[in-house]
């Protein structure tokens, strides 16, 4: 039985970059910040967490061999790209594109409020794929819910990588496991509110507050348990190998 921390990442330390419509927060290495020790996590190769103003965004820009998550936590964010898609995504609703070959696309905020969302970076297990994009929603109530598969069962949205996603949202609890199905290697990035890590392998337990990113090594999921006093919000990506 196993359990071990490989990285955590305070969300005090993520890098900064700050734009006069863009407030971004990266969990590794992106753009100009650089950190070798930050480079990723495995297959994972960015979690920005970004507050984008209202009535701007992200201008046409292409993508090659990467698997591109977006998570919107707060209102909306509208997609155009080289495929001829047209869409909105809205809080609760996650996209993946396969950018493959390569794909042109823009992101912009077309209300007048604030989108936050997550964007994360995967590597693909194999290049030059053809492009492809898909969108769904997120069930919104409290518990695990997975929405993202290496295997696309389940009606859940695919990705080119062997790594599962999934939406955790809880109530206050005590000596809770988080998912069976979880693998070797996982990643928690909390998106809202503090959990706590229990491990009776380790002296002491992992603290974790909104922003904060914890990677680490278990044999199974029983081998640790969460707890928070309040309610909290965070990603959970689950893979076999780094």
């Amino acid at each position: 039985m196993t359990f071990k921390v490989i990285k955590f990442r305070r969300s005090s330390d993520r890098f900064i970059s700050s734009r006069e419509w863009l407030k971004s927060k990266h969990s590794f290495s992106f753009a100009e910040h650089s950190d070798p020790s930050w480079d990723n996590f495995g297959k994972i190769r960015v979690i920005n967490e970004d507050i984008i103003s209202p009535n701007s965004g992200f201008e046409s820009h292409s993508h090659s061999n990467m698997e591109i998550i977006t998570v919107v936590t707060k209102g909306s964010i509208t997609h155009i790209d080289s495929l001829n898609n047209l869409v909105k995504i809205h809080e609760n609703e996650v996209q993946v594109m396969s950018a493959g070959t390569g794909i042109i696309h823009s992101e912009k905020n077309e209300e007048n409020k604030i989108c936050k969302l997550f964007q994360i970076w995967i590597f693909p297990n194999q290049e030059n794929l053809k492009p492809d994009y898909k969108q769904g929603s997120i069930n919104n109530s409290f518990g695990e819910h997975l929405i993202i598969s290496s295997d696309g069962k389940r009606n859940k949205l695919f990705i080119n990588q062997d790594i599962f996603i999934w939406r955790c949202k809880y109530k206050p609890l005590k000596d809770k496991h988080l998912p069976s199905e979880i693998k070797k290697f996982n990643w928690i990035q909390i998106i809202d509110g503090n959990l706590l890590v229990r491990c009776k392998y380790i002296s002491s337990d992992v603290c974790l507050s909104s922003g904060d990113g914890l990677g680490f090594e278990t044999s199974h999921a029983k081998d640790f348990s969460i707890e928070t006093e309040g309610e909290v919000d965070f990603l959970l990506f689950s893979m076999p190998t780094l």
